[in-house]
């Protein structure tokens, strides 16, 4: 037979419980803190990640637009400090001086509509493409060909105003002063001498397989080297169209 002893059997109760509306309203305020905070942390933008991808889509334009490939680049940000507890539901990021090449020191501002907030930001972009650069040495008064010009990798930061990609449009142009093997060729070390002038009397040759002629005809158009023009053959009235090829001279093309 088992005695047992009521004295022994114990009620356990809590010592203070909250009263019913003071536990609900510390339930609520730490539900709310809790989610507050989860927000704010899920809404922090990573800016170095968001700038990364903009001056990215800029790069990638530019070498689109210039028809070059990229040889190597750099990008280095500087990002104020107190944007790091920043939010936004729509990141807007612009540069100034959009017309230039994305490289060099860019200046670039962030800025959200919900909330209401902008700074400026700022990088170093460095980006290695083919420039066009000089052959040999060139003397002032001489005329490009495309034999006188070849590629050179270099930094587009260091040649803000001489980022010429492609030798084509050079070809006929003019060196203003001397220009150095190897230097990148800069628009502003060359000039425009046309080699034939609208409405100037020039010689017209005429080359077929069974004869050739020159023959007097005045120029409709200004001409480069190389470019296609309109020109009147004096001896029959007649328009054709020709290649400069020399100063005053184009060449007929059949």
């Amino acid at each position: 037979m088992t005695y047992i002893k009521n004295n022994l059997i114990r009620q356990y109760k809590a010592e203070a419980k909250l009263p019913q509306g003071k536990y609900v309203f510390f339930r609520m305020f730490f539900i709310l803190v809790f989610f507050s905070t989860q927000q704010s942390v899920a809404s922090n933008i990573n800016f170095d990640k968001q700038i990364h991808t903009y001056l990215q889509k800029e790069i990638d334009s530019y070498l689109a637009s210039t028809g070059s490939n990229k040889q190597q680049q750099k990008i280095k940000l500087f990002i104020p400090k107190g944007s790091t507890d920043l939010n936004c539901e729509n990141l807007l990021i612009s540069r100034s001086k959009k017309e230039d090449p994305p490289a060099g020191r860019i200046s670039l501002t962030v800025q959200c509509e919900s909330p209401k907030w902008k700074f400026r930001a700022s990088a170093k972009v460095n980006l290695w493409i083919d420039l066009v650069a000089a052959k040999r040495n060139l003397s002032r008064g001489e005329l490009l060909t495309a034999d006188l010009l070849h590629y050179k990798s270099a930094d587009v930061s260091k040649h803000l105003h001489s980022t010429e990609a492609k030798i084509k449009p050079l070809v006929g142009m003019t060196v203003k002063r001397e220009i150095k093997k190897d230097d990148i060729i800069s628009r502003r070390h060359l000039e425009n001498m046309y080699l034939v002038n609208k409405d100037e009397f020039i010689l017209l040759q005429v080359n077929t397989a069974s004869f050739s002629a020159n023959v007097k005809a005045v120029a409709l158009q200004d001409g480069q080297f190389g470019e296609i023009i309109n020109v009147k053959n004096l001896s029959s009235n007649k328009v054709v169209q020709g290649k400069v090829i020399d100063k005053r001279v184009v060449e007929a093309i059949f």
